[in-house]
């Protein structure tokens, strides 16, 4: 006689299991034989109620109860339980150090927990996996018309005495033709030290000189044009740099919300090869386990339980996918931050003038 017969000469699942505890007979029941139609809330009460979950085999489980067990077993044992479930269910996860670390197949893979979409030119997810990835982020921000006197007004008061000496070292007090030169600045300066065609930079007009815009850009788009390229180069990068150390940060700091410290590389002998493995402490394991396992609590669908997914990862992109968890996001900067690129650009004026 099968179950579902023996269940139908007491019209139900619950009248059925009633009369075993009557006679203390539930712990020798195989409740993987129960058909899943007749699970309901009253039944998986009456189960958790009976301590029944605790002593059940997960494998022969059907998947509408497993995740039911998990919780019993965890409430018994939750060190044992997990260790079984990072064992056996999600096998990209280490107990190491106290805490619970994520083997990654690569970097990259941490992009996963990004969101998706396309506000700007690349969601977080994009811009992460390239930050991610050895090769960095691909999409550098560039101002085409950037001109010397935005290098120049960004200067510190050590780095602008260091430009004037310069300039001062290359042409103070040489004749320097006005037809070179349409700024008004020069055309007074001639008049003011009575000179016809010509006229001379001196250590008193560099002060004058660097302040004004039109003349800086044309000195150093004439006869000092190779220190005007370098003062160009120089801005360029240090916007860059800037941009792209900020977004990096936004990239590991957003990392923070799930995961806790650095991402290390553990070495592994293969062969005469060394490979690197990287490895991340995750912040909740056992919180995020708890979220899935209650939130497919009783569901029978293939992907209610842990195994359909087998790592970490995949079990928190389905998280994300029900809005049970929330991905990491952050709005990807427009324009690189204005005290980083002065910062860089004092910090690397050594390197280009």
């Amino acid at each position: 006689m099968s179950v579902d017969e023996v269940i139908e000469i007491f019209n139900d699942v619950m009248t059925f299991l009633k009369y075993v505890k009557k006679y203390d007979r539930l712990n020798d029941l195989d409740l993987g034989m129960i058909s899943p139609r007749d699970v309901d809330d009253e039944l998986i009460e009456y189960l958790e109620e009976n301590d029944i979950f605790e002593n059940m085999d997960y494998e022969s489980t059907t998947d509408d109860l497993k995740n039911i067990l998990l919780l019993a077993q965890i409430k018994k044992d939750q060190d044992k339980t997990f260790k079984y479930i990072v064992d056996t269910l999600l096998t990209d996860v280490e107990i190491r150090d106290g805490g619970y670390y994520l083997r990654l197949r690569g970097r990259e893979e941490l992009s996963e927990f990004f969101c998706g979409g396309n506000r700007n030119r690349y969601s977080a997810r994009q811009v992460a996996e390239q930050i991610l990835s050895e090769e960095g982020l691909d999409y550098v921000y560039y101002d085409s018309n950037t001109k010397p006197y935005e290098t120049v007004t960004e200067l510190d008061d050590t780095n602008l005495a260091k430009l004037k000496d310069i300039i001062y070292k290359e042409v103070g007090n040489v004749e320097l033709s006005l037809e070179d030169y349409d700024s008004d600045y020069f055309e007074g300066l001639s008049e003011e030290q009575g000179t016809e065609g010509y006229f001379r930079i001196t250590p008193e007009s560099l002060n004058t000189l660097l302040k004004d815009t039109d003349a800086t850009n044309e000195l150093f788009s004439n006869d000092l044009d190779e220190i005007g390229s370098e003062l160009k180069n120089l801005y360029w990068n240090s916007e860059n740099n800037a941009y792209e150390n900020e977004i990096y940060d936004l990239v590991m700091g957003g990392l923070n919300q799930y995961f806790d410290g650095p991402i290390l590389e553990e070495p592994k002998k293969i062969g005469e090869n060394t490979r690197y493995i990287p490895y991340v402490k995750i912040r909740d394991f056992i919180g995020d386990v708890l979220s899935f396992i209650q939130s497919n609590r009783g569901s029978s669908y293939a992907d209610s339980v842990l195994e359909y997914y087998g790592d970490y990862s995949s079990m928190m992109i389905s998280l994300f996918n029900e809005d049970i968890q929330e991905c990491i996001d952050f709005r990807i900067p427009e324009y690189p931050d204005w005290s980083r690129t002065t910062k860089n650009i004092n910090e690397m004026f050594n390197d280009y003038i």
